[in-house]
């Protein structure tokens, strides 16, 4: 269905084996038309972006590239001429480019500057992510999760949120960035209950603050209620519970206490 979408609208699908870099935006033109999949949710519109395109590695200048992609309406506010967004940029052909719209906003810095945290998860099925002193993931890594998990690469953690909620450290999480998985809580836990079956999935990763603690980010995958999608966004501060034996990958929302301040 994606495949067919890219086809009919000229929109750039992922780069195979794409390296990641970032832009700037230039220009923003809209072409009227929007589209629904899996991928960008529901009735995505379709922009057209000039972008200033740092090249891989940053060797070199910059260059224009003009891309047509379908944005999710999550980053719609955020989609303006002067940010910064990251781009996937084909080894093979450089000047072709596909925008990242998990990275929007700022390029995240290495790992290995002060402040920096890199999680690594032990044995198969786990994933690397590392985060700068600001909480930013590195580039590109929450859609190769999200990637990993639709896969089966990157294993899930099944644990009830609802207990984790009963018996977890209670604290908030100010969202860095939040990407739909693609899937409902259907695909992964079809015996959940049945209420909750058609919420999507999402991918976050947060800054949590526990009482007594210096902030921690973290990253997890979490159903969203559908009448909560529209207030999920980066910046948005949400009512948490952690395990403090798993802290960066074991997190609840308490949905019914968020986004906090709304």
């Amino acid at each position: 269905m994606d495949f067919l979408m890219r086809k009919m609208t000229g929109i750039e699908g992922p780069i195979k084996n794409g390296v990641p870099s970032d832009a700037l935006i230039e220009g923003i033109s809209d072409t009227g038309t929007t589209i629904s999949s899996p991928s960008v949710g529901p009735e995505a519109p379709v922009y057209e972006l000039t972008l200033q395109v740092t090249p891989i590695g940053g060797a070199g200048a910059p260059f224009e590239a003009v891309v047509k992609a379908a944005i999710p309406r999550l980053y719609i506010p955020m989609v303006l001429p002067g940010a910064r967004i990251g781009v996937m940029i084909d080894p093979l052909n450089p000047t072709k480019v596909s925008p990242d719209f998990s990275r929007i906003g700022a390029a995240a810095a290495p790992a290995g500057m002060p402040g920096a945290v890199n999680m690594t998860a032990a044995g198969p099925g786990g994933f690397n992510m590392n985060f700068d002193a600001s909480g930013q993931p590195g580039a590109g890594q929450v859609a190769a999760v999200a990637t990993g998990v639709r896969s089966g690469e990157v294993q899930t953690i099944k644990g009830s949120a609802d207990q984790l909620l009963a018996t977890g450290a209670h604290g908030t999480a100010t969202v860095t960035t939040a990407m739909p998985l693609g899937k409902t809580v259907r695909d992964i836990n079809p015996a959940a209950d049945p209420s909750r079956l058609d919420d999507p999935v999402w991918i976050f990763t947060v800054e949590v603050t526990l009482p007594g603690q210096a902030p921690f980010p973290a990253v997890f995958g979490h159903r969203v209620p559908i009448a909560k999608l529209a207030a999920v966004a980066p910046g948005v501060t949400l009512s948490v519970a952690v395990n403090e034996a798993n802290k960066n990958q074991e997190v609840a929302i308490d949905w019914d206490k968020s986004p906090l301040g709304s």
